[in-house]
C-alpha cells in the first residue's frame, strides 16, 4: 500500500479520534513555563451605547467572548454565559461581547434572541478579531487582572470550564493582592 494511500486513509481516523477528544467537558489546563501573552488592547463602540476599552480595566478579570449571529454553537452557549456573568459581576469580573463577521442589525437581533446580558459590541472591520487571532466562533478568552492571556477557549463553554477559568483567575489576583 503506497504512502499516500494511507494518509489518506488514517488522515480522517486521526481527525476524528482528536475531534472526540475534543468534546470532553472534563477541564483541563496546560502548566507551561513560558509567559503569558499580554491580551491586545482594543477598542469597541457598544450596541447598547458607550464604549469598552480593554486597558481601563486592568486590574480586573475579563472575559471576551467572540461570537457572531450565524453561529449555532454561539447560542447554545449564551445561558452558560449569562449565568456566568450575574455569579461573577459582584466579583469585579468584567464580560463583554464581541460579534464578528456580521451587521449591526444582525448583532443586536442575536443578543436579544439570547437575552444576552453583558456588554456588546460590533467588530465591524474584524480588526479585534484578527489582533487575538480568531478563526472560529465561538471563542473565549479569559483574561487576568495584569491583562495576561490566562486561557483561551475555541468552542462552546460549559458552566465548569467558565468558573474553573473565572476561579483560576480570581485566586492568582488575590494572591498578588489585586
Amino acid at each position: 500500500m503506497s504512502s499516500n494511500r494511507i494518509a489518506t486513509i488514517s488522515l480522517p481516523i486521526w481527525l476524528s479520534l482528536l475531534m472526540v477528544a475534543g468534546c470532553s467537558e472534563e477541564v483541563t489546563s496546560i502548566d507551561t513555563d513560558l509567559p503569558s501573552e499580554v491580551a491586545p488592547d482594543f477598542n469597541l463602540t457598544l450596541l447598547e451605547g458607550g464604549n469598552f476599552k480593554l486597558s481601563n480595566h486592568k486590574g480586573k478579570p475579563v472575559v471576551v467572548n467572540f461570537f457572531a449571529s450565524w453561529c449555532a454553537p454561539c447560542s447554545t452557549e449564551s445561558p452558560v454565559l449569562n449565568k456566568v456573568y450575574r455569579n461573577y459581576q459582584s466579583q469585579g469580573v468584567v464580560f463583554v461581547g464581541v460579534a464578528v463577521n456580521d451587521t449591526e442589525s444582525e448583532a443586536l437581533k442575536f443578543i436579544e434572541d439570547n437575552g444576552l446580558t453583558f456588554p456588546a459590541g460590533l467588530d465591524a472591520t474584524g480588526e479585534i478579531k484578527d489582533a487575538f487571532g480568531v478563526y472560529g466562533m465561538p471563542t473565549t478568552y479569559f483574561i487576568d487582572a495584569d491583562s495576561l492571556i490566562s486561557y483561551l477557549h475555541p468552542g462552546i463553554v460549559t458552566d465548569r470550564l467558565m468558573h474553573h477559568e473565572i476561579d483560576r483567575m480570581l485566586t492568582a489576583g488575590a494572591a498578588r493582592g489585586i
